[in-house]
């Protein structure tokens, strides 16, 4: 045992422990709602993990955004010293709605991003900062990326802005590359991260399937807890549809 200890004060650093010393009580942010809380942590009490990464995916309007706000607002309120890095994608997010979901203006920053590389910099220069702070001064932070599949790369601008009609083969990898950089240290730092994603029907599948857009094998690959929003409404609208069909047809009889 003295050898062990030995080797991980040699090699070591602050992430390197014996197994028996690692903290591994789990951490939770509180999602607004037992249900959803339920859901992602088997407990009404629970919510998204407080160290790793959560994907929200759906189709368009099914709520990404606002459940992705409704977890920032019970994280600020939870922690009236912590603050949050919303990196936006697609120009959604602006001073009213913020301030219509009750959210702290002061302790939000809005970070737009066009493309992979310029969201990887980012993110992880912000990471950097906050690990390079005692942990005693650290206050509770966290990111949500708003959405994935909007993300462009350099390449595919430069090709559209030089009239080129190929398609961009770098997008997977870049985004593969960033995400294996910045799981492993906002689990360090105790940062969560809520990331949000479009899912598109499987054209020729044999049952009806959804598959995420853009970054969809990386986060399988990552391991994430992944959520998918389906609309109910579009469901009843297509069973209201289906029995006036059937109605139409037995006045014909």
């Amino acid at each position: 045992m003295d050898f062990l200890k030995e080797i991980v004060k040699e090699i070591g650093d602050d992430y390197t422990k014996l197994a028996a010393d690692i903290d591994d009580a789990e951490k939770y942010v509180d999602t607004g709602s037992y249900i959803f809380n339920a859901l992602v942590s088997g407990s009404i009490f629970g919510g998204v993990s407080g160290n790793k990464i959560t994907a929200i995916a759906g189709e368009s309007s099914t709520g990404k955004t606002f459940f992705s706000l409704a977890v920032v607002k019970n994280f600020l309120d939870s922690n009236p010293d912590g603050y949050c890095l919303y990196f936006d994608t697609e120009a959604a997010v602006n001073k009213s709605l913020l301030a219509s979901r009750g959210l702290p203006l002061d302790r939000v920053v809005v970070v737009n991003v066009v493309t992979v590389e310029e969201f990887r910099s980012k993110a992880l220069k912000a990471v950097d900062l906050y690990l390079k702070k005692p942990e005693d001064e650290r206050k509770p932070v966290m990111f949500v990326l708003d959405s994935l599949g909007m993300l462009s790369t350099e390449k595919e601008i430069t090709d559209a802005l030089n009239d080129k009609q190929v398609r961009d083969m770098t997008k997977s990898q870049l985004i593969k590359g960033a995400f294996r950089m910045l799981t492993l240290k906002l689990g360090q730092a105790n940062i969560p991260m809520i990331v949000t994603n479009h899912t598109y029907d499987v054209i020729g599948a044999y049952v009806p399937t959804k598959e995420m857009g853009g970054g969809s094998l990386v986060l399988n690959m990552r391991r994430p807890q992944l959520f998918t929003l389906v609309r109910k409404r579009r469901r009843m609208e297509q069973k209201s549809l289906e029995t006036l069909s059937r109605q139409r047809l037995l006045s014909r009889v």
